[in-house]
């Protein structure tokens, strides 16, 4: 697999961006930092989880701070790489690039029939071409608990969407893995958590019991969860996502950034998915 997701990051309705809410702006701007990090992960864990219904969750209790999401992805890959990597037609590039990098083989999921046992799966939850649930979501968790195939999802996208059930109790899931770069302006400080069953004394959780983190980005975050609830950024902007659906005669998606357009009328959008996503973050008032 060569081909890469094209870039739409300078199109007006282009990328997947966070919102960049005044209020959150102003308040990073005025608020006292300080310098630890106890009990951010905890908060967080609960904070995340709190606006939705995601059977299971309390199971992945071994909690770990990450550089976003995508150290978490580092990681979940070099554990697996002897495997063949599988993901969804429109998924986050980042996996069709270190495909080439971790893995001898890769290939989109286009039946969910077709995962066997040497494969591992990364999906995002919520669609990262959406922002919606995966349209075979359940079916592909069935497929890999028969074939033993582990699971990590990305749940970077959750506190955009609307209040979502979610079953996650599946022994196939390894390892789930959010962040704060797409719910507030924070991209650059990589804020993220990785969840998991059991400690598996990796770097991730060495670096969680030893305190070797970015205290001043943990500490960010701290102050973020504290002051805002999980569905702030929904709550605010979900009527402007609904205008600019209805004003371009678009879907809109469960997550509030994003418009689908299933019909194919406008192709420039189209991330090398079954749709093309249109992101209005950066319009929002």
């Amino acid at each position: 697999m060569n081909q890469a997701l094209p870039n739409h990051r300078n199109k007006i309705y282009g990328g997947a961006w966070p919102v960049p809410d005044p209020d959150v702006l102003e308040y990073l701007m005025t608020t006292s930092i300080n310098s630890t990090h106890n009990g951010f992960v905890n908060d967080y864990f609960k904070w995340f989880a709190n606006p939705h219904n995601i059977n299971g969750i309390e199971k992945f209790n071994s909690l770990s701070y990450c550089n976003g999401t995508t150290e978490a992805f580092d990681k979940f890959y070099h554990k697996h790489m002897h495997r063949k990597l599988r993901f969804l037609r429109g998924e986050y590039f980042y996996h069709q690039i270190m495909a080439k990098r971790f893995f001898n083989e890769s290939s989109f999921i286009d039946d969910p029939n077709d995962i066997s046992n040497d494969d591992v799966v990364v999906m995002s939850v919520p669609f990262s071409d959406t922002g919606n649930v995966p349209e075979h979501y359940n079916d592909i968790m069935t497929q890999c608990e028969k074939n033993n195939v582990p699971v990590l999802l990305d749940m970077a996208y959750i506190s955009l969407a609307v209040k979502l059930d979610i079953n996650v109790d599946y022994q196939c899931i390894d390892t789930i893995t959010t962040s704060l770069s797409k719910v507030f302006p924070v991209a650059h400080w990589r804020i993220g958590m990785r969840m998991q069953k059991e400690n598996i004394d990796d770097t991730l959780d060495a670096y969680e019991m030893n305190s070797y983190l970015n205290t001043h980005a943990v500490n960010v975050g701290h102050q973020l969860i504290k002051q805002y609830p999980a569905d702030y950024s929904f709550n605010k902007y979900r009527q402007q996502q609904l205008s600019f659906c209805n004003m371009l005669d678009i879907k809109p998606s469960d997550s509030f950034i994003f418009g689908i357009d299933q019909f194919n009328k406008h192709p420039e959008y189209n991330r090398g998915g079954l749709t093309n996503r249109f992101c209005f973050a950066k319009h929002f008032q």
